[in-house]
């Protein structure tokens, strides 16, 4: 099992996706037959989204050229600017990392992407990872299709949310 993307790799985020698999293995086995029958990749191949921001994960499957419609991309949070002020977020808190931001060197340039996301987050439900972060996503699960394994997203609780990218062995899946 590979945990990729958006974690750090630390043991911690290894056990909780470790945990997901378990809690999620009836429908990771189905989808695991489902992605042996795909002889070759396309964007028809079916990946997970497990959403794990509840008690009880629930797995989702889609194609993963519709991945975007279960896990919504946003063209503003993988702005440079927007992920500093995200990290700054996490280490100072919303009011400090907002102060430094419109008060800094790129002042005006953080205003209008600032405006931008708050504009898209007016308009259904948020955003929960970056254009980018998608297309990668779709990169990898060409990878772990040619590597025999399912291509999946976690989604975890927090504020913002935490989104973990990571591919299990179909042959672990459906072991007996």
């Amino acid at each position: 099992m590979e945990a990729s993307g958006d974690t750090d790799g630390s043991a911690m985020e290894r056990l909780r996706i470790q945990s997901l698999i378990k809690q999620c293995s009836l429908g990771l086995f189905d989808l695991a037959c489902a992605v042996s029958g795909h002889a070759t990749w396309d964007l028809n191949l079916p990946v997970g989204v497990i959403d794990a921001r509840r008690s009880k994960p629930k797995l989702m499957v889609t194609a993963v050229g519709t991945i975007n419609s279960m896990v919504r991309a946003s063209a503003t949070i993988g702005h440079p600017l927007m992920r500093r002020f995200f990290e700054r977020m996490e280490a100072v808190g919303l009011d400090q990392a907002m102060n430094e931001s419109i008060g800094g060197a790129d002042a005006d340039a953080f205003a209008e992407i600032w405006q931008a996301y708050k504009d898209e987050r007016r308009h259904g439900d948020a955003p929960m990872w970056s254009i980018d972060d998608a297309t990668d996503f779709v990169l990898k699960s060409r990878e772990a299709h040619t590597d025999r394994e399912v291509a999946c997203v976690a989604i975890f609780p927090g504020d913002p949310h935490a989104i973990a990218t990571f591919s299990v062995p179909i042959a672990f899946l459906t072991r007996g």
